[in-house]
């Protein structure tokens, strides 16, 4: 018992000797940690000084001493951070992060500096080989010295500071790249030299000849070191190299531009031969002497042409077609002295079979011919040209101005019909207009011919075209600022225009003399109909009506200004007109009002209202046949197609499309008198529109019930046979007009 007690006793007082020392060893301990994160924060003070162009940083000395200093520094902090608590560790482990940073920010510039250092030996080492007048020793070494800057300067970009980065950049950044710069071009003419060279050997002589023309471009274009030496390596290419035409562009259509392997001193145009008609007029050179440019007659859109010089054959197309306008069409043709145009004729015998007749085509003053059927033909106007029909009866002329530079207005070409020696038919065009582009210059005191206003231009009665822009031009009507709508608004046939010119700057157009005009309003009934080529109507008589000025007078005119007559504006400001309507054509109605008692104007004067009208009947070209057993209509789908509009000479005119009401029907008989009648969404009917027609559909699959309703059931009251279309209603084209029903209208094959 004693011996316990006394173990007791001693434990306490070990236990008391423990308790009394521990305090006094924390504090010690604490003391030395303040005392070592006080080291660390100058270590690092020191360091970030060192990195820095606002510190004692020069961008060239790598302070390794504070580098090493501070990592040391932090080491003593690390290693005595298991003798405190967990909550002083994570507060000096914080305090450390701030030099932390700075050691990799002094890593980051301790390697640019030695990223720097290679650059610059490899700099020098390029600076040696210029030096040596070696071009093989400079290309090596200048690759060597772009791959090694190239993979350096990312480490220069990674400096924190921006002048700090600036400042070891500008040691050998700058200097390098100055010498790249300095040396690109003649290392890369040499290199294309020597792969020319070698491909000479090879006996690739057009690849050669590419890297030739490259090389001559870099020396053309900049001054290089070894200018001389390289020029005469390239020449010495050039002159073992057979003469080739390397490219060939088209400019216009009649302007083309080739490129030669190696220069030439001289150039006309009797050296060169083409086909299809194609004349080379004139020739001219480029300085250095590697560009020809070739001015040509008109090169026909969708032609293939070739053209010979020397021992060289080039075969170029011209891009495009040329769509020919049909005569019978009445569209007034615009267009600039430079464009050219495809007109057809359609001539037939009285049995409908193309005629094979001579045709004697006029050709006016101011037009030249390009091709007649397809065949080159230079004829200038006023001249008159036979030729012969192709298989379908069709002749097709391509024309043009005659002159660039000399406008051609209100022409119009006559097609003959030759028998005996005498015209027996003619058919005649539209009116024909080609206008010059204007050039940069003044406008003074012209009065305008035409105007676009779709298209923002107009053109003077010196046949001019000045193009208006939406913005940048300034408008003017008599002399007050006006929007650019505004001025195309007020312009009209007749006003006079001053003002300056330019294609490409700035325009300015003043209205000085306004010809005023009363407005003619047509009844909205003729408005023509988006995706429709004119007015549609069936018949012989048409009535014109409308409202105007009262008491004043409209003039009449169709197609190429011939007049119709006149009449009075009521006092009410309504008028009515009634003329003939040409048969199956296209007949352009022209309206012009004035004050009462004036002598008859210009069909195309000023306050000019136009109308299409295309006249024919909306009928069936025809009807798809049936495929099902006879007696039974079930599950067919036939298809109704409708007959174009077509000149009386057989061209397409229009075409027209269905529109099918809800209630729409077909009615059908066959041989016996049997008499059906099918509606839209009854008993599985369905008539549909679709594209140039309608389809009449039956959806019934059993073939012994009726889809129609039976109007007369003749002798067997069923419908067998070929079927007769008896009658189609609720069916009219864009116009309202009701589809009318032939004869020959029938379902076959049923």
């Amino acid at each position: 018992m004693v011996k316990l007690i006394r173990t007791a006793v001693s434990s306490v007082v070990a236990l008391s000797t423990f308790v009394a020392t521990a305090p006094t060893q924390q504090g010690n301990a604490a003391i030395n940690m303040e005392q070592l994160m006080v080291d660390v924060q100058n270590a690092g003070n020191v360091l970030k000084w060192a990195i820095s162009v606002e510190g004692s940083a020069d961008g060239m000395t790598q302070p390794w001493e504070q580098f090493n200093n501070a990592k040391i520094a932090i080491a003593k902090v690390e290693g005595a951070l298991d003798g405190v608590s967990f909550s002083d560790k994570l507060k000096y482990e914080a305090q450390l992060m701030d030099t932390k940073v700075q050691i990799q920010r002094a890593q980051a510039y301790l390697d640019a500096i030695t990223a720097s250092t290679k650059i610059d030996a490899k700099t020098n080492a390029l600076s040696n080989a210029v030096y040596s007048n070696n071009l093989d020793r400079v290309e090596k070494t200048y690759h060597e010295m772009t791959a090694e800057f190239r993979k350096q300067t990312i480490l220069l970009d990674r400096v924190y500071g921006q002048s700090t980065r600036d400042r070891i950049r500008n040691v050998v950044k700058g200097p390098a790249e100055k010498l790249i710069l300095e040396l690109k071009n003649d290392v890369t003419v040499h290199m294309l030299a020597k792969s020319a060279e070698a491909e000479v050997r090879w006996g690739n002589y057009s690849e050669a000849a590419k890297k030739v023309y490259e090389a001559q471009a870099i020396l053309n274009a900049n001054v290089l070191k070894w200018e001389n030496a390289l020029q005469n390596r390239i020449n010495g290419v050039n002159v073992s190299l057979p003469f080739q035409i390397v490219s060939s562009s088209i400019i216009n259509n009649t302007t083309l531009s080739i490129k030669l392997n190696r220069p030439i001193s001289s150039i006309k145009p009797s050296e060169f031969t083409t086909d299809n008609g194609l004349e080379v007029t004139n020739t001219s050179l480029s300085k250095d002497g590697l560009t020809i440019t070739l001015t040509t007659s008109i090169q026909i859109p969708g032609s293939i042409y070739t053209l010979k010089y020397k021992t060289n054959t080039i075969r170029f197309n011209i891009p495009g077609s040329v769509v020919p306008i049909y005569v019978g069409d009445k569209t007034i043709q615009h267009k600039e002295t430079s464009e050219i145009v495809a007109l057809a004729a359609i001539f037939k015998e009285s049995n409908g079979q193309p005629s094979k007749a001579t045709i004697r085509v006029d050709i006016p003053t101011g037009l030249k011919l390009v091709s007649v059927n397809g065949a080159a033909n230079n004829a200038v106007g006023a001249k008159s040209v036979n030729l012969a029909p192709d298989s379908n009866g069709i002749v097709t002329i391509v024309f043009t101005a005659k002159e660039l530079n000399s406008a051609a207005l209100d022409k119009s070409i006559s097609f003959n019909k030759m028998e005996k020696n005498k015209v027996v038919e003619t058919q005649t065009s539209s009116s024909l207009n080609f206008y010059v582009a204007a050039k940069a210059g003044s406008i003074s005191k012209k009065a305008v011919h035409f105007i676009d206003s779709l298209n923002n231009y107009f053109v003077t009665t010196d046949g001019l075209k000045y193009n208006m822009k939406s913005s940048g031009d300034n408008y003017r009507n008599e002399g007050t600022v006006v929007s650019f709508d505004s001025f195309k608004a007020a312009l009209d046939k007749e006003d006079v225009v001053n003002g300056t010119y330019s294609p490409s700057s700035v325009s300015s157009f003043n209205i000085t003399s306004n010809k005023v005009v009363a407005k003619i309003n047509l009844d909205s009934k003729f408005s023509t109909i988006p995706g429709t080529a004119g007015y549609r109507m069936d018949g012989n008589k048409i009535e014109l009506y409308g409202t105007g000025e009262p008491n004043y007078e409209i003039y009449f005119f169709k197609n190429a200004g011939k007049s119709l007559g006149k009449t009075k504006v009521g006092s009410n400001g309504i008028w009515t007109f009634n003329t003939d309507s040409e048969q199956s054509a296209i007949t352009d109605y022209s309206m012009v009002q004035q004050a009462a008692g004036m002598a008859i104007p210009e069909y195309v004067g000023w306050g000019l209202t136009t109308l299409r009208v295309i006249e024919g009947p909306f009928e069936l070209a025809m009807i798809s046949e049936g495929t099902s057993d006879d007696n039974n209509i079930s599950n067919e789908v036939i298809t109704f197609t409708i007959a174009p509009i077509k000149h009386k000479n057989g061209s397409v005119l229009a075409q027209d499309q269905a529109y099918v009401s809800k209630q729409a029907s077909i009615t059908i008989s066959d041989s016996d008198g049997t008499k059906v009648k099918y509606t839209n969404n009854q008993r599985e009917t369905y008539i549909n529109a679709v594209k140039d027609g309608f389809t009449l559909s039956f959806g019934l699959k059993d073939k012994n019930k009726s889809v129609g309703s039976i109007i007369d059931k003749g002798k067997d009251g069923k419908i067998s046979g070929t079927l007769n279309v008896v009658s189609v209603e609720g069916v009219t084209n864009e116009y309202g007009l009701n589809l009318k029903i032939n004869s020959h209208d029938q379902i076959k094959g049923y």
